[in-house]
């Protein structure tokens, strides 16, 4: 079988492609710049190049700018719509007339937004902060391929625990010096999941077709965000002993901190435990001595 991937040089792209591979799979990855082997494209002027892709029978839709990557302002939401919402629609509109038979298109647990300690599944309602808009209006921006011909995949990803990038690099150096502790009260839940067992979870959606509409790419074992620090600490061997109070959060990252460190959000992989998915690294520490080792 042969899958497209659009946005594979960032974190989860870099490790899908050569785990896909493995597989047995013809991968190839749609880039944004002139390649001998690998398909390509342009927006300006909006242009094609697919080669031996121009039938997938998969494509896997991870494009979007780095939500964590500075503080916000208008502009930098604009670009992150825009990074989201237009590649999308290029994406669907390029395919609508030669669709695969599954599209999975990327999403975020941000989608439900701050929800306290609140048990949240798939038919949880979207939440109200500007993540949460951002999430809606991507999943609604790959809604036209779906048909009795395409089974659309939305996949709702929590925090993935990767050493080769992500949230886990960012954190090492405070707790490595002994610096790292719980941020802001400590008590809001962090939902994230393994990137080996996301790699495991895309595999598991293709070979089961009545998976279908968003799936939450999440650990069964959510943490609150002090249980994670402490985690975090115990594997490096080093104390957890000072706070980043919530007041400097917002001094530094503003209304990206308030949404992306602060928020809580606790969520459930309802539709794949379901189906009867098993994570290898179900619970934190087991994850954290996999990728730190």
């Amino acid at each position: 079988m042969k899958i497209l991937i659009i946005g594979s040089s960032g974190l989860i792209g870099s490790a899908l492609v050569p785990y896909l591979e493995k597989q047995g799979y013809e991968v190839g990855r749609l880039l944004r710049h002139k390649q001998d082997h690998q398909p390509y494209w342009m927006i300006s002027p909006l242009c094609f190049h697919l080669k031996q892709f121009s039938h997938p029978d998969i494509i896997i839709n991870l494009a979007g700018e780095n939500i964590a990557d500075g503080r916000w302002n208008e502009k930098r939401k604009q670009q992150l719509i825009r990074s989201r919402i237009e590649t999308t629609q290029l994406i669907t509109e390029q395919f609508k007339n030669n669709p695969p038979s599954l599209f999975i298109n990327a999403s975020a647990i941000g989608f439900y937004g701050e929800r306290g300690s609140q048990p949240l599944d798939e038919t949880s309602k979207v939440g109200e902060d500007f993540v949460s808009q951002l999430a809606e209006q991507w999943e609604a921006s790959c809604s036209a391929i779906e048909s009795s011909d395409t089974r659309l995949v939305k996949i709702r990803t929590g925090i993935v625990l990767s050493k080769a990038g992500g949230a886990l690099p960012k954190m090492l150096p405070a707790f490595k010096f002994g610096l790292g502790g719980k941020i802001g009260s400590g008590e809001q839940y962090m939902s994230w999941i393994d990137i080996n067992d996301f790699c495991h979870a895309i595999q598991f959606i293709i070979q089961h077709e009545t998976l279908t509409g968003p799936i939450n790419l999440v650990s069964p074992n959510p943490v609150d965000n002090q249980t994670f620090s402490k985690a975090l600490s115990k594997q490096l061997s080093r104390p957890c002993l000072f706070p980043l109070p919530a007041f400097m959060v917002n001094i530094l990252f503003g209304e990206m901190g308030k949404e992306l460190l602060l928020a809580s959000t606790r969520v459930k992989p309802q539709k794949l435990l379901q189906a009867g998915f098993q994570f290898e690294y179900e619970r934190l520490q087991d994850s954290l001595n996999k990728q730190l080792k």
